[in-house]
């Protein structure tokens, strides 16, 4: 195990190299810089005071110097200068990250606390009116998108409570109300999704562990219904769900972009998409380049907790 850990974390370098190359070279792709997206909002600047910009923010230099320079100083903690917000990168992380993790942690429990006993009971009950109630919220999550569902509630929420999203941050111990106004919707919505895709993988996961052979020898040496369902089988059948659920945590946790806009959470998610029409490349970088970070640490303890769903899995 000790082995396999430390090879994992030496392959992790490589990849964030590439992903570095490649989030730096994608970002150059896009039409125009800083610079040039300010000048479409104040006009009049001549081309000699663009330049001199230009050269103040280092966006006259070589794509490949600029790189080396971004990548040098990560190498020394400094992520960079925000363009937009006027401030250091890692200053801006630290604020809106703190946000994006409740916001993608209270999601991740809303939606594990709905689908799995959902899907556990749709396939138990296989084919009776719970599993077909349970199989119709499971699609009618997965068909209905985020901002449309964003959009629901904060329309009849005013019609019908006087209720509006918080237009500003709401600190959970000056505020409890006001933040669990800001962030309850949020994480509802986004829970809502990520257990609709739970509950289908749970469904038919343990469809196929109920009717493995140790399952029926469980049940013949006349074990409980429920030590069957939920020592032997349900366990076994959590693999794919966590595998589901390591790619749901990195997703919520960065792309939960739209949900933060509509319902006013100041979060990463919002941090980003604000940033990309500005042309703010060192803040984008540096999101890009943490969700990457946290993609690979998470997809690691994804793969470490299978050796204790699965005894059988062994890493040397």
């Amino acid at each position: 195990m000790q082995r396999y850990l430390i090879r994992r974390l030496i392959f992790m370098v490589p990849t964030l190299i590439v992903m570095s190359m490649f989030t730096f070279g994608l970002l150059r792709l896009m039409p125009g810089d800083f610079i040039t997206a300010q000048m479409a909002e104040a006009r009049g600047a001549d081309q000699a005071q663009i330049e001199r910009w230009r050269r103040e923010l280092g966006l006259d230099r070589p794509a490949y110097i600029q790189y080396f320079r971004w990548t040098g100083g990560l190498i020394k903690g400094d992520w960079g200068q925000s363009y937009w917000q006027n401030e250091p990168v890692l200053k801006v992380i630290r604020r809106t990250l703190p946000t994006s993790l409740e916001l993608g942690s209270i999601s991740i429990l809303i939606g594990v606390m709905i689908s799995v006993p959902v899907g556990v009971l749709s396939a138990v009950k296989q084919n009776t009116w719970m599993d077909y109630l349970g199989r119709s919220i499971s699609i009618l999550g997965i068909s209905i998108p985020n901002f449309f569902l964003a959009t629901l509630v904060i329309i009849y929420g005013a019609r019908w409570f006087g209720w509006f999203p918080p237009q500003t941050p709401q600190k959970l111990f000056e505020d409890p109300i006001g933040h669990a106004q800001q962030f309850l919707p949020a994480a509802f919505i986004l829970g809502a999704a990520l257990s609709a895709q739970n509950m289908r993988l749970i469904r038919t996961t343990m469809l196929e562990t109920i009717r493995a052979d140790y399952v029926r020898t469980a049940r013949a040496k006349g074990l409980k219904e429920s030590a069957v369902i939920f020592k032997h089988a349900f366990r076994n059948a959590l693999i794919p769900v966590v595998t589901l659920l390591g790619f749901q945590i990195t997703i919520t946790i960065g792309g939960s972009v739209v949900v933060e806009r509509a319902l006013s959470v100041n979060g990463m998610g919002r941090a980003f998409i604000d940033a990309v029409p500005q042309r703010d490349f060192p803040l984008v970088q540096g999101i890009l380049l943490l969700l990457v970070g946290v993609t690979l640490l998470i997809n690691l303890l994804v793969d470490l907790s299978y050796s204790y769903l699965d005894p059988r899995i062994r890493y040397g």
